[in-house]
């Protein structure tokens, strides 16, 4: 039997960090992308910024990225 697996918020919300599965599939979701675009959109800004990120991801998918901060 296995458990349900549950997404964990991020231990540092204003970073992404991609180390975890975890963080990762909770950026991705939070997001509204993929892995590759997400990192993408990290390397673009040079930095794990959430803010900063979220910002370059909206100018990109503008109808697409949800706010919920």
């Amino acid at each position: 039997m296995t458990a349900a697996r549950k997404i964990h918020g991020p231990h540092d919300p204003s970073r992404i960090d991609l180390d975890h599965d975890w963080e990762l599939d909770y950026w991705t979701r939070e997001l509204g992308v993929t892995e590759l675009e997400l990192r993408a959109a990290i390397r673009s800004v040079g930095s794990d910024d959430t803010e900063r990120v979220r910002k370059h991801l909206m100018g990109a998918r503008p109808g697409q990225i949800v706010d919920r901060g």
